[in-house]
Formats: structure tokens, C-alpha cells, sequence
């Protein structure tokens, strides 16, 4: 795909013409991995400017989403319309609305994506910019495919194509074109008559795709397929179809095996199957396709596939496989909220005779825990594992944020006291974290317990190391370790003033947002009334008060910031080694990391036995490090 190559190894040009590059270069359908690289290598030089990083947020964030990473591309996309809303900048304003949208219809959230379309077509409608304008009634068509409304689809794209004062680019039009063949044929399905207009316009915008982007060619390709099919004109659909085949491994072999250009194919293969009676075929054949779809949360096309598989079950006489298939497929458009795909469901239900059973699934589906997880959330990645559960970072639609959701597990949890102490953990940690307003402090946004499943915890998307990780290249320079615990120390002075004890301060619990930004998380074990007794926590950090199931107040706190403390100088701490800072050794350790005398006599007194030797407060410790500190 030579129109598409990405050359990483020229000089970097200047800012603004490598972005508009790398730009031209997706439009191209290069491989967003290749152009995430290379905007990765001005990412210092824009940063600095706020009109050139929205630009460079806004094509990560389409690359971003063109590698199926939407919570990140939304996250992009979310903070560039934020600056060009600020610098006064209409037109890539409505164009990063517009590529939200893409994000959105590309998973079936048709609320979110028609909400962003109607902000980018007021933006380029005040601003005069009817190019912007056919832009979003593009994108809205494209919505209204994946939301199952082909009929609503083509217009759009017709009063697009030929709106007065656009000036839509040659490759834009082209895809465009292929989009409203794409609508034509979808109608078809239903309405065999309006195969004859399919295969007229796919004549007119033929000579065009000649000098199209492959992939464009081969989405063509295997619409003139769909079209032989429904005519029954077999050998002629597999031939569209080998030529898509081998637009794929000529011209865009795929470079991870989640490429969909094979499902894609497979799909059209099981049409093909199932027309000719080749109903194992078509089964085997769309298993994959619907296994893709899940995957990468590609809610229209797994509905679309899950009505094709049924078919096939229900020609090899699985009619109770077909009918669950069928279910799954209504449950999944209700929760979306793909109206379209929903009524096909739901025609398909009424012909197998599962019509009885709509209304509850419909219901069961509709469900307010199935909607806030499914239709709120796009779960990204997993972060990370706990004693708990999971953690993933995920895009929050309702927020327009990114967030880090964690999962509490309760499916596996047979015993129902068991179960209501994992929730009450939950909620204490909500209880906790909502008190305080400390920006060294993560916040937990909220609780959401799905009914016969898990939890889960909505929480602050804190990017950066952990202080352990900080901790593994040795010793802390002293400055930066003072820093540290004199930051945590203001943190923690606001989550006891707000009557709260953290009860398991270590290492992994402080993450940095930034070089010098330390923020507590995980209150999952806090007690909220000080005094109170509790044995919970991680045992290498607990106070000698905790290891027995004595009362915890905030000087229990104290103890575990001076654990963390020793171990950022270099000090080792294991448990059951002496602590009390009478031996010289760990006194001569101290002196020799830097630290001079208060500030060693601070630690002694934190990690003291009894309670009462501990400093008075967290914000005592914070001012003592600023006092021994200052020159």
C-alpha cells in the first residue's frame, strides 16, 4: 500500500507539517501503530504550545481509535475539543466532536455519537464551514448504519455528497461513496428490489475506487458479493469475494491478528454459505466473526452477526441455540440502544415463536447495573490485579473522562456473609475516599453492584509509577525523598481531619501523577471512626497496635508513613527486624543517605512502639521536614 508507507527514519520536520503529514497519512489507512510512532517523536516539541498539541491530540486520537483503543482515542479527543473550546478554534473543534462520534457509533453508542454530531454541526455551521457541515451529516449517516437505520443512511450521504461550498478531500468522497453502497445493499437484504440501484451505483463510483485506498476496494468488493448473493448468482459472489481476498493479501496484509479485514471476508463467506445451503459452513464461518465482534466491543455488527448465525442454527435444526443466539443479540442492541438492530431481533424472535419472551428480556436487558456497565464504560485495558479484584482503565461516557474501574469479586462468592463484607469494603472505601478534597488524595466516583455478578468501584485514572516502582533503583535522593513523605504527610492530615484512618499506607498505595505529585489510593480497609479496633492491612507495614487488634487512630498512619519512609533511604525494614531507631547502624545509614539530625529524630518518633511517642499529627510531620529543610 504504497500511498500509505510511513518513512520514520527522516529528519523530523517541523511540528505542524508532521502532524498534517501524519494526518494525511491516516486518511491514507496507514498503519495507525507506524503514525502513533512518529508522533511520539514531536510530542516535546508541541506540548508547550496548546494549539499545536490539540492538533496533535486530536490524530493520536484517531489513530488511537483505528487500533481499537477507544478509552485512550476518547480520552485524546476529550482533552484536544477542550483546548480548541478555549483558544477560540470552531473548525477543529467540530472536528474532534466529529471523530469522537466515530468512536462512539464504531462500539453502537448512538446517544453519545449524536450528541457529539450535533455539537461539530453547530460549530461548523456558526463558523460558515459547509465543508465541516457534510463532514458531520457523513458521520451521521455512518451512525445511523451502525445503529441499524440503512434507510435513514443514505440520504444523508447523498445531501452530503452534493452539498453546495463543500469541499470534501478525494479519498473522503471515496469512502463516502462506499458507505452509501453500503446502505443501498443493507436495504437490499430486506427489499430485493433495490438490488438493481445497488448495482448501479456501485458502476457509477467504480472508475473512481480504481486509485482508492485498498481497503476502500475491498469493502466494494465485498458489497458487489452481498449483492451477487442475494441475486443467487453464486459463482459471481465468490469470485467479488476472492478479489477481496486478494486486495487483503497483496495490498493490506493485516499486521496484527485482530486486522478485521478476515472477519470482514468470513462474514460475507457465511452469507454465502447459508444461501447456498451450506449451513455447516456458514456455522463454523461466523463463530469467528461473532468471537471478533465481542471482542473489540463492536456492538451493530455483533447483532447483525448473531441474526446471521441464527439462521444457520435454525437450518440445522438447533432451534434452541438459535433462540439463545437470538436473545444475546436483543439483549446486546437494547443496552446499546440500537433501535434498528433491536426490531430485526426481535422480528427474527417473533418468526422462531420466542415472541413470548421479549418483553422480560427486553426488561432483563434494559436493567439499570447492564446499562451504567455497558453503555457508560469502554473498558480499555487491565492495569493491574489485587487481593479484590481487577483494575482496568476505561473511558467514562457520562464524565467524559478517563477513569480506572475495579472490579470486586463477587460471582465466585457462594457464602452471602461473604458477599456483604466485599460489598461493605466497597462502600467503605466510597465512604472514605468521598470525604476528602485533597488533590493528594484519589477520589472514588462511585459504586456500581451488578444484580447476581460483581462490583464495581469507579474511581480516579491516576497515570504514573507507584512509589515502590520508584523504590526499586535504590535509595531515593534525599531531597526527593523529604519531598515525598512531607507531601503524603499534608495528604494524610487531610484524610484524618476528615476522620478517617487509611490503615494500609505502603509503597504500592502511593502512585505519582506527576514527578513530584504523590497520591494515596486503595481505602479499602480505612476505618471511619478513629479508636476503633481492626487487624486489617498489609503486616509488613502495620503498627504494633494493628498486629495485635488494638484501636487505630491517625498515629497509626504515622507508623506506616515511617516504615515507607526508612525504606526510600535505603533502610531495610523487614518484619520483625528492630525498628527503633537507638541502633547506630540505622542511624549511620540514615546520615550517610543525607539526612541530617532532625529530620532522622523525625523518623525515630514515627516508627516509636507506643502511640503516644508518635508525632501529634500528620501536619506536624509535614512542617517539621519544611523546618529541618529550610536553608
Amino acid at each position: 500500500m504504497a500511498e500509505a508507507t510511513m518513512q520514520t527514519s527522516d529528519p523530523v520536520p517541523l511540528p505542524l507539517s508532521e502532524i498534517k503529514a501524519c494526518r494525511e497519512a491516516l486518511l491514507a489507512y496507514a498503519p495507525p501503530e507506524d503514525v502513533v510512532k512518529r508522533l511520539r517523536t514531536i510530542e516535546g516539541q508541541v506540548r508547550s504550545d496548546p494549539a499545536l498539541y490539540g492538533q496533535w491530540l486530536l490524530a493520536k486520537g484517531i489513530a488511537g481509535n483505528r487500533m481499537r483503543l477507544r478509552g485512550e482515542a476518547l480520552g485524546d479527543l476529550s482533552e484536544a475539543a477542550d483546548i480548541f473550546a478555549q483558544s477560540g478554534d470552531p473548525a477543529h473543534l467540530a472536528e474532534a466532536k466529529r471523530e469522537a462520534a466515530v468512536a462512539h457509533a464504531w462500539c453502537g453508542e448512538g446517544r453519545e455519537a449524536g450528541l457529539d454530531l450535533l455539537r461539530a454541526l453547530a460549530e461548523s455551521v456558526a463558523a460558515k464551514d459547509m465543508t465541516g457541515a457534510a463532514l458531520a451529516a457523513i458521520e451521521a449517516g455512518r451512525l445511523e448504519i451502525e445503529m441499524g437505520r440503512p434507510q435513514f443512511a443514505a440520504p444523508l450521504f447523498e445531501k452530503a455528497l452534493a452539498m453546495e461550498g463543500a469541499l470534501l478531500p478525494d479519498l473522503q468522497r471515496r469512502r463516502t461513496e462506499v458507505n452509501q453502497l453500503q446502505a443501498i445493499v443493507d436495504q437490499a437484504r430486506k427489499n430485493t428490489s433495490l438490488i438493481p440501484t445497488a448495482l448501479v451505483f456501485y458502476q457509477k463510483i467504480e472508475p473512481g475506487l480504481t486509485a482508492a485506498p485498498p481497503r476502500l476496494r475491498l469493502l466494494a468488493a465485498l458489497e458487489r458479493a452481498r449483492c451477487a448473493t442475494l441475486q443467487k448468482n453464486f459463482d459471481e459472489a465468490q469470485r467479488h469475494v476472492e478479489a477481496a481476498r486478494d486486495i487483503m493479501q497483496r495490498e493490506v496484509p493485516p499486521k496484527d491478528p485482530e486486522s478485521f479485514e478476515p472477519f470482514e471476508i468470513a462474514e460475507v463467506e457465511a452469507e454465502l454459505a447459508l444461501a447456498e445451503g451450506k449451513f455447516q459452513d456458514a456455522d463454523e464461518k461466523i463463530k469467528s466473526v461473532i468471537a471478533c465482534f465481542v471482542d473489540q466491543d463492536l456492538a451493530g455488527r455483533e447483532v447483525k452477526a448473531r441474526l446471521l448465525w441464527a439462521k444457520a442454527l435454525d437450518a440445522l435444526g438447533r432451534h434452541d441455540e438459535a433462540e439463545r443466539n437470538l436473545s444475546q443479540a436483543l439483549r446486546r442492541a437494547v443496552i446499546r440502544g440500537l433501535i434498528g438492530h433491536a426490531d430485526q431481533v426481535r422480528g427474527a424472535l417473533a418468526e422462531s415463536g420466542g415472541s413470548e419472551n421479549m418483553t422480560a428480556m427486553d426488561s432483563l436487558a434494559a436493567g439499570p447495573a447492564a446499562q451504567d456497565l455497558s453503555r457508560r464504560f469502554v473498558r480499555r485495558k487491565a492495569l493491574g490485579a489485587g487481593g479484590q479484584g481487577s483494575v482496568y482503565r476505561a473511558y467514562d461516557i457520562e464524565l467524559g473522562g478517563e477513569v480506572a474501574l475495579k472490579r470486586v469479586n463477587l460471582s465466585g462468592l457462594y457464602d452471602p456473609l461473604q458477599r456483604e463484607f466485599a460489598v461493605e469494603t466497597a462502600r467503605t472505601e466510597i465512604a472514605a475516599a468521598s470525604r476528602v478534597d485533597h488533590p493528594g488524595v484519589a477520589r472514588i466516583r462511585g459504586l456500581i453492584v451488578e444484580s447476581g455478578g460483581d462490583a464495581w468501584l469507579i474511581e480516579d485514572l491516576i497515570e504514573g509509577a507507584t512509589l515502590r516502582s520508584l523504590m526499586k533503583g535504590g535509595r531515593m535522593p534525599v531531597d526527593q525523598g523529604l519531598d515525598t513523605i512531607k507531601k503524603v504527610a499534608f495528604a494524610l492530615s487531610a484524610i484524618h481531619a476528615a476522620k478517617i484512618v487509611h490503615c494500609d499506607l505502603k509503597p504500592e498505595n502511593i502512585v505519582f501523577a506527576g514527578p513530584a505529585q504523590p497520591i494515596i489510593i486503595d481505602f479499602g480497609i480505612a476505618v471511619l471512626d478513629p479508636g476503633r479496633r481492626s487487624q486489617a492491612g498489609t503486616r509488613a507495614y502495620m503498627a504494633p497496635e494493628q498486629r495485635r487488634g488494638g484501636r487505630v487512630t491517625p498515629r497509626t498512619d504515622l507508623y506506616q508513613l515511617g516504615i515507607m519512609s526508612l525504606e526510600m533511604f535505603g533502610v531495610a525494614t523487614a518484619l520483625g527486624q528492630k525498628l527503633w531507631l537507638h541502633d547506630n547502624g540505622v542511624k549511620s545509614a540514615l546520615l550517610s543517605a543525607g539526612l541530617n539530625e532532625p529530620c532522622i529524630d523525625l523518623l525515630h518518633s514515627l516508627v516509636a512502639p507506643m502511640q503516644w511517642l508518635r508525632p501529634a499529627s500528620a501536619a506536624d510531620v509535614a512542617r517539621t521536614i519544611i523546618d529541618a529543610t529550610r536553608a
